[in-house]
């Protein structure tokens, strides 16, 4: 209530000092807790989407039908003209959603949209390692040697190898604004539209998707052949363990390296691209430490539970079925395959890894709470007019 200037002035003065404690609150909040449920609560559900998928496959080319050669070429084709397709019509879907007044039928065309772009993907990646396996030894040196020439190669190609980095590093939010455009390297305003997707197309998914797929394969065989071979439980306990501090680290200090209050040795301020390569390297081999890990583990127990029951195939599709249902409820099923353009964080806690599930989810369940309230303020002010009036 305004009942002097000064008491006015005093009012105001309190509540955004309230404002400001609560929302640095709430960033510290976010800072904690956005790398920790990233890792905990949403990787394991990626990893088993991706695990059962790829097991799928895999078990499917040992049968008769899917033991002729020709199958994984056919497979990759398909998956690529799916992701063409997904990248064609991109302009058209996002302009459709975003116009659509039927909310519940716009989730629900997302989702679809999230489970085959995220299928398409596992295809992709599945045959395309399966093709390398047939045709490139399966010797650990060589695999590593062309692992490191793909990230290089990569580096070359795009400038960084920030596009090797996945979950639980990078997490996407279930929204038409981040999932159904897909962001692009090149400067294509004055380019024909279609002919702009169709460029982004050919680098993203075969340049560079190629290229990633060398590089995973050689740091896994790596592992494999040299991280307690002997005994794969402790293997996969001991990629969890160093993958986890490893992103931790990576996580947590990422803020430091945009800060030049904190630039003080003479790679920080000569060398600042070398060091935000080497970040992502570091953070890659971290992804490769946390998902083999997770894989191993997984396995031993998807494998069993799938042979107690005796179809492995239906309790892949069950597992990747429950899964998919739980991001997307979490409203993160996009996180299978990534966010398709640039996130924004409005807190700026993590500037070079764009996690901000959390916030993202706490703005829009806020905002939605808020549009409750103004529409039910709205109803209450209506009826007491319509009663006054009569």
């Amino acid at each position: 209530m305004l009942i002097s200037s000064s008491t006015y002035i005093d009012d105001s003065k309190n509540d955004g000092s309230a404002i400001t404690r609560s929302s640095d609150k709430r960033r510290k909040i976010f800072f904690i807790c956005e790398p920790i449920f990233s890792a905990f609560a949403i990787l394991p559900l990626i990893i088993i989407f991706w695990e059962a998928g790829w097991n799928f496959i895999i078990d499917w080319l040992d049968t008769s039908v899917g033991q002729h050669r020709i199958t994984v070429p056919l497979l990759y084709v398909f998956s690529q003209l799916i992701l063409l397709s997904i990248y064609t019509t991109q302009d058209h879907l996002y302009e459709f959603l975003a116009g659509l007044k039927n909310d519940f039928l716009r989730v629900v065309l997302l989702q679809f949209h999230c489970l085959i772009s995220a299928l398409s993907y596992i295809i992709q990646w599945v045959s395309m390692w399966t093709l390398w396996d047939y045709y490139t030894s399966d010797e650990w040196l060589p695999m590593l040697l062309i692992s490191f020439a793909a990230i290089l190669a990569i580096i070359i190609l795009v400038g960084h190898p920030c596009d090797l980095v996945c979950a639980p590093f990078v997490i996407s939010y279930d929204s038409v604004e981040y999932n159904i455009r897909i962001g692009t390297p090149f400067t294509v305003e004055k380019m024909n539209r279609y002919v702009a997707h169709l460029l982004n197309y050919i680098f993203y998914e075969y340049l560079t998707s190629i290229l990633c797929i060398l590089a995973w394969r050689g740091s896994y065989k790596f592992l494999d052949i040299h991280l307690y071979p002997e005994n794969e439980i402790i293997s996969g306990i001991f990629s969890l363990s160093s993958g986890y501090l490893l992103y931790f680290t990576l996580m947590y200090t990422q803020a430091l390296q945009n800060n030049t209050a904190y630039s003080i040795s003479f790679l920080d301020i000569n060398f600042p691209l070398f060091l935000q390569n080497l970040r992502h390297i570091c953070s890659f081999f971290s992804c490769v430490l946390l998902w083999r890990g997770f894989w191993i583990v997984f396995d031993e127990f998807i494998v069993a539970v799938s042979f107690i029951n005796g179809n492995r195939f239906k309790f892949y599709i069950i597992s990747m079925i429950v899964s998919f249902l739980i991001l997307s409820f979490m409203k993160t099923a996009s996180s299978i395959h990534g966010p398709m353009s640039h996130i924004d964080d409005e807190y700026e806690l993590f500037p070079i890894y764009r996690n901000c599930f959390l916030s993202k989810w706490f703005e829009k369940e806020n905002s939605s709470l808020n549009e409750m309230k103004s529409n039910s303020r709205k109803t209450t002010t209506s009826e007491l007019y319509t009663i006054t009036i009569f």
